[in-house]
């Protein structure tokens, strides 16, 4: 399986790869600058709520002596609503002047709406 992370540079430049994004919860942790307990948390609480499918965002990637569970940029995105770190405030406001993606490519975002009885929704937008 080929897979991508995403990066995010010393000048604060997201880089998202042209080709599909799988991360572990650990490289999900390093890249938002919050600990992977914390990131599990929040991945078991947003299937709780039933935010995401894991069928729709969650990979595991199978080892011979174990396996990690690898997750797409639906699931980062929704993860950086969830932290208050500066690195997880890129995520909601990247556009195609922030990142090294060629222009022609789409970048999708996850709107987040917070409903008033407290529970959320999202979409993809194109």
């Amino acid at each position: 399986m080929k897979r991508e992370i995403i990066t995010i540079g010393e000048n604060g430049k997201v880089h998202i790869p042209t080709t599909p994004v799988w991360m572990s919860a650990c490289e999900i942790a390093s890249l938002i600058g919050v600990f992977s307990g914390k990131v599990n948390s929040h991945i078991k609480s947003i299937f709780k709520e039933g935010l995401l499918r894991e069928d729709e965002v969650m990979q595991t990637l199978l080892f011979r002596d174990g396996s990690v569970d690898l997750y797409n940029l639906e699931m980062i995105t929704m993860l950086s609503f969830r932290f208050a770190s500066p690195q997880a405030k890129e995520f909601p406001s990247m556009d195609n002047r922030k990142t090294d993606r060629k222009e022609e490519q789409v970048l999708y975002y996850l709107c987040v709406m917070a409903k008033e009885d407290g529970t959320t929704e999202y979409e993809n937008r194109q």
